[in-house]
């Protein structure tokens, strides 16, 4: 990845989106064996094999630690997660929401790294980004992948509709949406139905609306110096929510992202908000384009990206430098390098070329050249992050309005404050 990217996190997706892994150990019976307990979300598709690849290869290597590795699926993934910490059952590695980090860190659950020998190989938007909310030069996550984000879109279908300059701005933007439904296809294929999909069009637009005037927005709102009220960026972006409606998938609160999924795979839809979509378009025949998602006509550097995955170290064992030996394996140049591949992402590390991955993977990488990277576009905070996941579906299905949802972000941060306190 180009050094030029500054990266700043939250996500997930993500978000997110937001993805995140995790180790769960057990001292084996022999005094010079370790076992140790690898959580991950997973459904048996080509990620979860690469986990198991590097894993094996791990094991074959160091012959005294032993990797117990099991796949939860994403829906349960958070509750499962919590569960086992706080019950003392494990994971010694874990992938997290990054919404949970900071009670992970207030819990106890989650180890300092910025000393372990992988630290260093970290680029600089990574290290910056695993040291989020941490005081001082403490880093109590790993970032192994992220994804940067934008807009996959069906060439195919943007030809069918007369499309012949990939949309630069909102207003270009808007005008493709309007060609391709006039040719009987859907613009976006964007569903409500799941609560944290639409975070797919707000982030794109927080990042855009907010920072460029505010880029202090997300320590202000914390410390109480502000509140979503008093940064109009974000009144702005659930504008953009609500005025693409038209453009998302028909009857958007009774679809699922799973159907979205499928319309843009199937040729329904021509425009998926989310890159990990990539691979999934190869195999089912489409030829993708990349753009970046623009919500304003004005050119920013700021935009949404998100990492996919980071691990954190349990610290509450004796597997601590077994865990952290796993995660210097997985960094290797040869290890990481065919990880990536397998998974079609790019590396948080420097010196790691994974161009060849996919024909559209240079086209990304020069349209983040000069970008700021914006992972984090609200405080990362599960009772905030649902707040405004519930308020966009209501502003979606026209039950509420712009002020409300920002009325009812208010309203959770004053909590959100006052159980920080």
């Amino acid at each position: 990845m180009p050094r030029s990217l500054a990266l700043t996190f939250t996500t997930a997706t993500a978000l997110s989106a937001l993805a995140l892994a995790s180790l769960t150990g057990c001292q084996a019976g022999s005094s010079d064996t370790t076992t140790l307990s690898f959580l991950m979300w997973g459904d048996g598709g080509d990620t979860q094999k690469a986990y198991e690849k590097v894993i094996d290869a791990f094991e074959a290597e160091n012959p005294g630690i032993t990797v117990n590795a099991e796949f939860v699926n994403t829906n349960d993934y958070d509750n499962v997660l919590k569960t086992r910490l706080s019950g003392g059952a494990g994971p010694d590695v874990y992938g997290f929401d990054p919404k949970n980090l900071t009670d992970f860190v207030r819990d106890g659950f989650a180890t300092d790294l910025s000393g372990a020998d992988f630290f260093s190989r970290l680029d600089d938007a990574a290290a910056q980004e695993a040291r989020r909310g941490a005081d001082g030069d403490a880093a109590y996550s790993v970032p192994i992948s992220q994804s940067g984000n934008g807009i996959i879109y069906n060439t195919a279908l943007f030809e069918k509709a007369g499309i012949a300059e990939v949309p630069q701005t909102y207003t270009e933007l808007k005008a493709a949406a309007e060609k391709l439904s006039a040719a009987g296809i859907t613009p976006i294929a964007m569903s409500a139905q799941d609560s944290w999909w639409p975070q797919f069009i707000a982030y794109y637009a927080m990042a855009q609306h907010v920072f460029p005037d505010d880029p202090g927005a997300i320590e202000e709102l914390l410390a109480g110096e502000k509140t979503f009220a008093d940064i109009p960026g974000y009144a702005e972006s659930l504008e953009v929510v609500k005025d693409l409606v038209p453009a998302y998938m028909p009857d958007p609160l009774g679809t699922n992202q799973s159907a979205a999924k499928s319309a843009f795979l199937s040729g329904q839809a021509a425009m998926f908000p989310a890159t990990w979509i990539l691979s999934d378009a190869r195999a089912a025949g489409v030829e993708p384009g990349y753009m970046n998602f623009p919500t304003l006509d004005a050119d920013v550097a700021d935009m949404w990206g998100s990492y996919l995955v980071a691990w954190g170290i349990n610290p509450g064992n004796d597997r601590v430098d077994a865990a952290e030996s796993f995660i210097d394996f997985f960094f290797q140049d040869e290890v990481y390098t065919d990880f990536l591949t397998s998974v079609k992402a790019f590396p948080t590390t420097e010196g790691i070329d994974v161009s060849a991955n996919d024909p559209l993977f240079p086209d990304m990488v020069a349209a983040w050249e000069g970008r700021t990277f914006r992972p984090v576009v609200i405080p990362a905070h599960p009772q905030l992050q649902e707040t405004l996941l519930v308020g966009m579906q209501n502003l979606i299905a026209g039950r509420s309005d712009v002020d409300t949802v920002i009325d009812e972000l208010d309203a959770t941060l004053v909590e959100v404050r006052a159980n920080a306190d």
